[in-house]
């Protein structure tokens, strides 16, 4: 007799709450519904609204899972009540992890439960439960996963973040990135296509490591141990040198020739040292860019493409105004280059960055 009375005692005294978890919030923008929904009868409402706008959202079977749940707890005699609570509908966002956990610690205030039964329709809603672990009421915890449908969840999911990131991200990166391609072949022949692929395979294996976001944050974090932050100041320090260098030994080989002859040497072998160190400016630029701004990689990378090919583009007019001076080429012929070359460079800058109002 006495055995009976002290579990009906655990039983009286013990609160569970049963809580239903919808991370994106289709029960608000499908069905309209404000959450926190509080009460066996209001979430059974609630899936009915759900399955009238979408009947085929697993969210459905979660909140009629939670039903059954408390059903079953009720049954046994155990103070238990129901709740379903929602996000946002990025997952990922604050506003997301804000909305859950204003939600949860008003649950948590409101009843003061012993034990509470999570119910998830899917691994994203899981990530509650770190959330959960940190409060000292939840002593225990218990997962309902609807069975059949929580490994198609999660690879719709998986699915579903990678069209949205590659329709968002990388379907504009790769057209840029044929596009310049298209324009420095039509200047340069095959080597456009040579420095394109190279650019893109670099930037497909740092975002398929990780690179570019673990370093933006490493440095973020621990840059402000270093006195030293930007590579910029060291390219153009190396930049200068290699010029330095460029004029002292295009120097030496242009000597012995008239003046004329002299200037068109002197370019002929300087360019490409010129060339090395503006470009060595232009990569530290942009790599500083990506790890210090809040501009897009996009847009960063645009702008970095945009500069090589006016740097070639440079060093074509220089290599032909070379050829002039030297007597291997006509003035008509360059003048045309440099009209073309200019129509060209102004035509990829308002297609780049003009924005319309």
């Amino acid at each position: 007799m006495s055995n009976n009375s002290s579990v009906n005692t655990v039983k009286k005294e013990d609160r569970y709450l049963v809580i239903v978890v919808d991370m994106d919030d289709d029960v608000g923008r499908k069905a309209n519904i404000k959450t926190p929904v509080i009460g066996r009868s209001n979430c059974i409402n609630a899936a009915v609204k759900l399955g009238l706008a979408d009947p085929g959202d697993t969210d459905i079977n979660s909140i009629l899972g939670g039903v059954k749940l408390y059903d079953d707890l009720k049954r046994e005699g155990y103070q238990v009540e129901l709740a379903v609570i929602s996000g946002y509908k990025d997952v990922e966002s604050k506003e997301c992890a804000k909305r859950i956990k204003e939600q949860l610690d008003f649950l948590l205030y409101l009843y003061e439960p012993t034990f509470v039964y999570f119910v998830s329709d899917g691994k994203e809603d899981e990530l509650v439960l770190k959330y959960l672990e940190g409060k000292d009421v939840f002593v225990w915890k218990k997962r309902i996963v609807v069975k059949q449908s929580e490994y198609l969840e999660s690879t719709y999911y998986l699915i579903q973040e990678f069209l949205e990131k590659t329709m968002s991200q990388y379907l504009p990166f790769i057209f840029t990135s044929i596009g310049f391609a298209m324009v420095i072949y039509a200047i340069f022949a095959d080597l456009g296509w040579r420095i394109i692929v190279g650019i893109v395979g670099l930037y497909i294996l740092s975002e398929g490591s990780g690179l570019i976001d673990d370093l933006k944050k490493a440095l973020k974090e621990e840059g402000r141990s270093f006195e030293f932050k930007r590579l910029t100041p060291i390219g153009n320090t190396i930049a200068i040198l290699i010029i330095v260098i460029g004029a002292l030994y295009s120097y030496s080989m242009a000597q012995g020739v008239d003046f004329i002859n002299f200037v068109g040497k002197f370019l002929q072998y300087f360019t490409d040292f010129f060339v090395l160190g503006t470009f060595i400016v232009l990569v530290a630029r942009s790599i500083d860019g990506i790890i210090y701004s809040n501009k897009e990689v996009l847009d960063i990378f645009k702008r970095f493409l945009f500069g090589i090919v006016i740097l070639f583009i440079l060093r074509e007019i220089l290599i032909r105004f070379s050829n002039l001076l030297c007597g291997r080429a006509e003035l008509v012929e360059v003048v045309v280059s440099v009209i073309v070359y200019t129509l060209i460079t102004a035509i990829l800058f308002i297609v780049l960055f003009y924005r319309g109002r």
